[in-house]
């Protein structure tokens, strides 16, 4: 091979690996993004949750005293 073949070669290769680089960049970024939005929506579903034991247990107690 000639130089200038394998210098073009090396550049090719350096081109891939940071196209390579910057996909991994953005796929990192719109996972932490979805990480985020799903433990937004983890704290949303505790308080909820939170809620309806509050609700349950009072039911449960107005049950038990009306038997």
């Amino acid at each position: 091979m000639d130089k200038d073949k394998i210098i073009e070669e090396l550049k090719q290769r350096i081109e891939e690996e940071q196209a390579v680089k910057r996909s991994e960049v953005m796929r990192n970024k719109e996972l932490l993004e979805r990480i985020e939005k799903l433990n937004l929506q983890i704290e949303t579903l505790l308080v909820i949750n939170d809620s309806f034991q509050d609700k349950i247990a009072k039911l449960r107690s107005l049950l038990k005293h009306e038997m």
